[in-house]
C-alpha cells in the first residue's frame, strides 16, 4: 500500500487527516513511549492504515477510540508490531563484536573474578527477532568460555516490545539474508540447514532467554532486567523524543553493574547528556562505561561556566576571524582567567594556537576541555586538526572519527577526514567524506565551528569539497 506524509489539511484514502494522525501519534507516545516525528511519519501512517483495513474500519476517529478502550492492549500490540518491524542480521556490526570479544568481556570477567561473582550477564535491549543476542551467544561459544571457565555463568537475555518478533526469535529459524555475514564454519557449527532456511541448533537456542520488555514503560510487561554487565541497545532511541531518551538512558544506567558497558548504534551517542557514563574507545570502536553517580551535590557557588560571558567571547571571536591573533589571544586568555570553566574560551584559544603552529599549546587547551567534559566533540575535533596539521595522520583520523561519533554535525570533521584520505590516496573515502559535508550543508544540518578556521568561510569549505571531489573523479 502506498503511503505518504500529510500536508496540513490532506486526507488520505483511509480518511486520516493531519489532526487524526496527530491524535493517534500522541496516544501511541503516551502509551508506549514511541514518538513518530516527520522523518518517521509515513511508517506510523501506513501501519494505522493496515490495521484499519484489517478491522474493516473507515473512520479514523473510531480507530482512535478503539485504542483508548478498555481492551486496547491487544490492539496496541498489533499496531506496534507493524511499526517496529526492522531488518537485522547476525554479526551486523563486526567491529562491535570484536570490541565485545577483545575488550568488554575480558574487562568484565576481570571485575567479576575480583568480586567473586563469576557470572557475566549480557542484555540485548530491543533484540527484534534474535539475531543480536544469538550472535553474542555464538561469540561466547566461539571463545570457548564455557570450556575454559566451567564454573562461570554466562547469561544472555533479549527483550523487545514486539512479541511477534520475540516468537520468531524463540523459533530460531532464519533466511539466507539474515546469515549473510556468517562464515561457512559458523553456519555448519551453529545451524541446521534445509534449503534456503537456517535453523539454530538447540544448544545455542537454550543459551539465550527472551522476554517482552518496554524500555520506557513497564506497562503489562514487568520490571526490566537489573544487574547487567553489558547492555547492547542499538537503534532504539530513534523512536523516542529527547526527554524519553534521557529516561531510557537513566534506566539503562540503573540496570548496569558499576563499571558495566553500554553499546549503542553507530549513529547514536550520549553527546550533551548528563548520563553518568564515560566514553570508551578500543581500536577505533566506541562504547560507554558506567561510573558511580555523585551521591551528594557539590556545595558552594555555581561554576563560572553558568555565567556564559558571551559578549566578551564574541569580541575575542571577532578578532580571531579578522586575523588579529595577538589581540584575540590576549583577550581570550583574560576571559579564561575570569571564567575558568568557560569551555568555548579554551576551544577558541586552542584553535588560535593550532592556526599559528603552536601545536603543543593547542593540545593543552583541548585536553583542558576534556578534563571538564570527556565527551566534548569539539575538543576531539580540535585534537584531530592539530594532529592533521602536525602530520600525524593516523592519530588525526581517530580523533576526528570520535568527534563525529559524539556529534555528527561537525562540518570540519568531515572536511579534515576527506583531506586526510585524499592525501593517503584513498579516493573513495575522500569523496565520501566531502560529499557527506555537502549533502548535510544542503540539509542545513551542519555546525561549521568556524572559530577553528579563520581563513575559510562555510561557503569556501563547501566549494573546496566539491572541487576536490571533481578533481579526484577526473583522475584516470
Amino acid at each position: 500500500m502506498m503511503s505518504r506524509a500529510f500536508s496540513a489539511n490532506a486526507v488520505d484514502p483511509a480518511g486520516l487527516t493531519a489532526a487524526h494522525f496527530a491524535r493517534l501519534r500522541d496516544l501511541v507516545e503516551s502509551q508506549c513511549g514511541l514518538f513518530f516525528g516527520e522523518s518517521r511519519q509515513t511508517s506510523l501512517q501506513a501501519s494505522v492504515e493496515v490495521r484499519m483495513q484489517q478491522l474493516g474500519l473507515d473512520d479514523a476517529g473510531a480507530y482512535y477510540q478503539r485504542l483508548r478502550g478498555k481492551s486496547a492492549d491487544d490492539e496496541f500490540r498489533k499496531l506496534i508490531h507493524l511499526v517496529t518491524i526492522t531488518e537485522t542480521c547476525f554479526l551486523r556490526d563486526p567491529a562491535q563484536f570484536r570490541l565485545l570479544r577483545q575488550h568488554l568481556l575480558p574487562s568484565v570477567m576481570a571485575d567479576r573474578e575480583r568480586d567473586g561473582t563469576r557470572a557475566v550477564r549480557i542484555w540485548s535491549a530491543g533484540c527484534s527477532s534474535g539475531e543480536e543476542p544469538y550472535s553474542i551467544a555464538m561469540t561466547l561459544r566461539d571463545m570457548g568460555l564455557q570450556l575454559t571457565h566451567p564454573h562461570w555463568t554466562f547469561d544472555v537475555l533479549g527483550t523487545d516490545l514486539n512479541t511477534e518478533r520475540l516468537d520468531a526469535a524463540r523459533r530460531g529459524e532464519y533466511g539466507a539474508r539474515a546469515v549473510r555475514n556468517l562464515e561457512e564454519t559458523w553456519l555448519r557449527r551453529f545451524f541446521e540447514t534445509s534449503g534456503d532456511r537456517f535453523r539454530l541448533k538447540d544448544d545455542i537456542k537454550r543459551s539465550v532467554r527472551f522476554r517482552e520488555g518496554n524500555l520506557t514503560s513497564d506497562r503489562s510487561t514487568g520490571a526490566l532486567p537489573a544487574g547487567a554487565d553489558i547492555i547492547v541497545c542499538k537503534n532504539v532511541a530513534i523512536y523516542f523524543r529527547a526527554e524519553a531518551t534521557r529516561r531510557l538512558v537513566e534506566r539503562l544506567y540503573d540496570a548496569l553493574n558499576d563499571g558495566g558497558y553500554l553499546v549503542l548504534g553507530h549513529s547514536e551517542s550520549l553527546w550533551q547528556m548528563e548520563s553518568g557514563f564515560t566514553l570508551v574507545e578500543h581500536d577505533g570502536v566506541f562504547c560507554y562505561r558506567k561510573q558511580e553517580k555523585t551521591k551528594t551535590p557539590p556545595s558552594g557557588p555555581a561554576p563560572a561556566f553558568a555565567e556564559q560571558p558571551t559578549g566578551r567571547y564574541e569580541r575575542c571571536l571577532d578578532a580571531f576571524r579578522k586575523g588579529a591573533w595577538d589581540q584575540a589571544e590576549t583577550e581570550v586568555r583574560e576571559l579564561i582567567r575570569s571564567s575558568r570553566t568557560f569551555v568555548p574560551g579554551y576551544l577558541l584559544l586552542g584553535g588560535l594556537y593550532a592556526q599559528r603552529g603552536r601545536y603543543a599549546e593547542a593540545r593543552e587547551q583541548a585536553e583542558r576541555v576534556l578534563g571538564l567534559n570527556d565527551m566534548d566533540a569539539r575538543a576531539y575535533l580540535l585534537l584531530g586538526m592539530i594532529d592533521a596539521r602536525a602530520g600525524r595522520s593516523a592519530e588525526a583520523v581517530v580523533s576526528l572519527r570520535r568527534a563525529l561519533y559524539l556529534d555528527d554535525a561537525l562540518a570540519l570533521a568531515y572536511f579534515w577526514l576527506g583531506t586526510l584520505y585524499r592525501d593517503r590516496g584513498d579516493v573513495d573515502r575522500a569523496c565520501g567524506e566531502h560529499l557527506e559535508l555537502v549533502r548535510r550543508h544542503e540539509q542545513h544540518t551542519l555546525d561549521f565551528t568556524e572559530e577553528f578556521e579563520s581563513d575559510l568561510t562555510p561557503a569556501q569549505i563547501v566549494h573546496a569539497c566539491l572541487q576536490t571531489v571533481r578533481r579526484l573523479r577526473e583522475r584516470p
